[in-house]
């Protein structure tokens, strides 16, 4: 068993796996988005994500993507969003997070 590497992405193929996991996650398994004949799922703030990766023997086993810029996700949701965070100067949101199904009940989320 390969040791599990935990990093920021920062190659082109670990983006790429990240689109994959994604589009397999958000449009096959939870039918969030439309299907694509690309199978390949690029999150709409992408260019601002930081993704955190667990990585086996150079495969993506789970991602987890954040942002500090607003406006959040939530803040579409919520009237007033600031009104249920704490009064931080600095926040950020944990917009995704997806494990590959063999690996959801292993450790990997512990790193």
């Amino acid at each position: 068993m390969a040791p599990l590497i935990y990093k920021i992405a920062d190659t082109d193929d670990e983006f790429e796996q990240i689109f994959r996991l994604n589009y397999r996650t958000f449009t096959e398994e939870i039918p969030q988005n439309q299907p694509n004949p690309e199978k390949r799922r690029v999150d709409k703030f992408h260019a601002e994500n930081t993704y955190l990766i667990c990585l086996e023997d150079g495969q993506l086993l789970g991602m987890l993507a954040m942002r500090d810029k607003r406006p959040f996700s939530l803040d579409e949701k919520f009237e007033n969003l600031d009104s249920y965070l704490p009064p931080f100067t600095s926040i950020c949101e944990i917009r995704l997070l997806a494990v590959e199904p063999d690996k959801r009940s292993t450790r990997i989320l512990e790193g």
